[in-house]
């Protein structure tokens, strides 16, 4: 490798890393092309895959509980394997789940986090409240669980401390002619991130991310935030 080259790589921003959200059974096969197109870039290391142990019991009860989708659950643990992280997304994910008491926050996590490690899940270290929604109270009960709190724009520590961050989604249900102008705008972000020091990071919806243009833009997005040299 020349002098060059090797300036080149030292010089390079590590490429973002992809938040996958709504990692559930209900979503199982749209999370499958999600990682499709992410196996492409050998993405697995840089991408986290944020679970809800039991989607929308207000509307399915018990029915999309991980218990119940041992197939999921293997996939996940395959997924693990090669290097996809495994993280904590809410317990139900029903409507602001999250701007609650201290006491259901607690209630809802020790639920969570008990689930998680039955199924071989333990040491979860980020949480990400289901559409961002928080109050003091739950933010506290979330810091007492150990747990790295992840907002659009804050990664919030178990001691109370903050880094700010860019951390933004850009395929809510795009079409396919709308995929030029949300990448760039999404590589403007980027390299303003970069700029000015801050950790950026992608954020995708399964099913969202699956309509229209949406694989297209992550297949674009991380041909060009994998060379360099094009971004």
């Amino acid at each position: 490798m020349t002098e060059e080259k090797e300036e080149k790589q030292k010089n390079s921003p590590e490429p973002p890393l992809v938040f996958v959200h709504d990692v559930t059974p209900y979503y199982f096969d749209d999370l499958r092309e999600i990682v499709a197109v992410l196996d492409e870039y050998n993405y697995s290391n840089r991408t986290v895959l944020f679970v809800i142990p039991v989607f929308d019991p207000d509307h399915y009860g018990d029915e999309w509980s991980l218990r119940n989708h041992p197939d999921f659950v293997e996939y996940l643990h395959e997924l693990q394997m090669r290097g996809y992280r495994v993280e904590l997304h809410g317990y139900g994910h029903t409507y602001h789940e999250f701007n609650c008491s201290y006491e259901t926050a607690k209630e809802k996590l020790d639920n969570a986090t008990a689930m998680m490690t039955s199924l071989g899940f333990g040491n979860l270290t980020l949480f990400l409240p289901p559409a961002w929604a928080l109050n003091n109270e739950s933010l506290k009960a979330i810091l007492e669980h150990n747990l790295t709190v992840v907002t659009p724009d804050w990664l919030i520590f178990p001691n109370g401390t903050r880094q700010r961050i860019w951390n933004r989604e850009y395929t809510w249900y795009i079409e396919r002619n709308e995929v030029e102008g949300r990448l760039s705008v999404a590589l403007h972000d980027y390299r303003k991130a970069i700029e000015e020091g801050i950790p950026f990071y992608l954020s995708v919806h399964p099913g969202v991310i699956n309509y229209g243009g949406g694989l297209e833009f992550l297949r674009e997005f991380l041909d060009t935030v994998c060379r360099p040299e094009k971004s």
